[in-house]
């Protein structure tokens, strides 16, 4: 569809808002966030490790963030000192570009949080050495100091370069430009950016707020001029700010020493938002629930200054590393999101972190199921009545099982987590990386029930397409896979093999995936099986498309595609019987 040409269309399904949008992207108005001139509230989480994930992996954490509706997930869009098979930047050539083949991962959940209608905040590198970061890039250009990635004039323009190529790879699931894809959210300059980046990283020589505030607006100011359609954030932690009343000028969080200065950056013209991380414990804070709303609320302060939205995107306390239980965590998370939904400007809250069910490396940051339920989901819906238009809900698409999760050794505590000192509490797991941060990766690739998602061809309302898609999904299971097929069959659709594994029966035969139990398809975000006769008369064209079938017949677009209609602020497909 081409979309350009509907866009007085949607006006009518929209509040509008002053000024110039750009159709189906996250802008910003004011102290707001919009899409499409509606005002818009984003709850998220950060699930950093899917750019060297294989697609069940991908699938499993979104599914994740769409059971609970959470519409937005932070992860890296880097990994600089990777294995061949994940290292996404290449500095062999003469200028710094992507390693296009092991993009792939990233095309992958870039496809996959779109067809969930999940946006995707893109980090582009990181302070810390985890994955590579700021230290790589300083020794792959002769460097020896970590502050250099700010103020070598080489490091600076390749780093641009990769940025650039980035900008405008075109994704080989939907055929169109980073840069044209409403999926992403925002490009973000770093992950905590400092001046320094800990004892294990390389030395300082001459960093202070300056040096950072400087290269943010410079980095900031390129991708704005590279790509106008997305936001550009900022990843900082929010370290150095004026203390409000009644706290200390020495507390450590509140100094400048790290290099970073809030309130410098929030002004920049060439950052759209400012970003605040919170760890209390480990920054030395001794109430945590009181100082954590004073933390939130002071950010929130310095924003409202500038006509800025605030993104707290980064926060936790740790079962393990941190002593606290989730019985006592579980209060000060909803004290803390409570002082969010009481800053109007405070557009969208992550919190650390999310994975799926067969995420093997976890600490006790991690939230699981059963406590997303109990403690965010109620904050999420309260968030999102701010709402001036009705609220674009995740979509719950793939069942996508593990066989066999890792099971834990006997007595020993607890099952996932950090290894430091060799050991692992889950059978068939290894202890692997540094010695200072070691984690328990699976000795060969957990098993897998299920297919990935059908990605093909989907993207957000708004996402203009470049070029013909690639068909590139691969399976990575071990079991039989087929390409997407119809076929006749002589069985009613009420005696399909699926019925017995508690699936229904497809209402048509386009084939998505097979295994030992027979052919597979997807209706309405479900697995379903093939094995009857057609007896659906509401299908339509859309649905491969990545879009439902309208209840009307209703036109009010035609393209080489077939007639669409619009219902509930969505595209939706004419169906055949009309």
């Amino acid at each position: 569809m081409h979309f350009n040409k509907v866009s007085a269309l949607l006006l009518t399904l929209a509040t509008s808002v002053a000024g110039q949008f750009r159709e189906g992207f996250v802008q910003t108005d004011g102290t707001n966030f919009v899409v499409d001139g509606c005002k818009r509230y984003f709850s998220g989480s950060n699930t950093y490790y899917l750019m060297v994930s294989n697609h069940e992996r991908v699938d499993l954490a979104l599914e994740t963030y769409a059971r609970h509706n959470l519409n937005v997930v932070r992860a890296w869009a880097f990994c600089d000192e990777c294995e061949d098979a994940t290292r996404l930047v290449d500095f062999s050539g003469p200028e710094v570009t992507l390693n296009g083949e092991n993009m792939e991962k990233v095309d992958y959940y870039l496809a996959a949080a779109a067809q969930r209608n999940i946006r995707v905040v893109l980090t582009l590198t990181n302070n810390w050495t985890d994955y590579g970061g700021m230290d790589v890039w300083v020794k792959q250009f002769g460097g020896k100091y970590h502050d250099e990635f700010y103020t070598n004039k080489d490091i600076i323009k390749g780093y641009k370069q990769y940025i650039k190529a980035m900008i405008n790879r075109v994704n080989t699931y939907t055929g169109q430009l980073y840069k044209d894809d409403p999926t992403i959210f925002s490009w973000q300059l770093a992950n905590e950016a400092r001046c320094n980046n800990g004892p294990h990283g390389l030395p300082v020589k001459n960093c202070n707020t300056d040096t950072i505030t400087k290269w943010m607006d410079e980095i900031a100011t390129f991708i704005h001029q590279e790509d106008p359609n997305h936001l550009v954030s900022s990843g900082i932690e929010g370290i150095g700010l004026t203390p409000p009343a009644g706290v200390d000028k020495n507390t450590y969080v509140y100094t400048y020493t790290e290099g970073t200065d809030y309130e410098a950056i929030s002004a920049l013209d060439s950052i759209d938002y400012n970003t605040v991380h919170m760890y209390p414990v480990g920054w030395g804070l001794k109430d945590y629930a009181k100082d954590g709303v004073t933390w939130i609320k002071a950010h929130a302060d310095v924003d409202k200054k500038f006509n800025k939205p605030t993104v707290v995107e980064e926060w936790g306390l740790s079962t393990s590393a941190d002593n606290v239980p989730i019985e006592q965590r579980d209060p000060i998370y909803t004290q803390w999101m409570n002082e969010v939904l009481a800053n109007d400007n405070i557009g969208m809250n992550m919190f650390w972190y999310v994975c799926g069910e067969d995420y093997y490396g976890t600490d006790g940051y991690l939230l699981e199921e059963d406590e997303i339920t109990a403690v965010i989901d109620p904050f999420t819906k309260k968030l999102y009545a701010n709402q001036t238009c009705e609220n674009l809900d995740t979509i719950s698409i793939v069942h996508t099982d593990l066989v066999d999760v890792y099971y834990e050794v006997e007595g020993c505590q607890p099952k996932y987590g950090t290894c430091t000192g060799g050991k692992c509490c889950a059978h068939g797991t290894r202890c692997e990386g540094s010695e200072y941060y070691g984690q328990c990766r699976p000795i060969t690739e957990p098993p897998y029930r299920g297919a990935t998602s059908p990605v093909e061809g989907y993207v957000l309302p708004g996402a203009k397409s470049t070029s013909k898609k690639n068909n590139t999904t691969k399976k990575t299971t071990t079991k039989t896979t087929t390409s997407a097929k119809s076929e006749p069959t002589s069985s009613s659709s009420d005696e399909c093999f699926s019925i017995a594994l508690g699936f229904p029966c497809c209402s048509d035969n386009t084939v998505v995936y097979s295994d030992n139990d027979g052919d597979w398809g997807v209706e309405n975000g479900e697995w379903c099986g093939i094995g009857g006769t057609i007896v659906d008369n509401d299908s339509c064209f859309a649905k491969s498309l990545g879009y439902s079938c309208c209840s009307s017949c209703d036109v009010v677009y035609t393209d080489n595609d077939g007639n669409w209609g619009v219902e509930n602020g969505e595209w939706c497909g004419i169906k055949d019987s009309c």
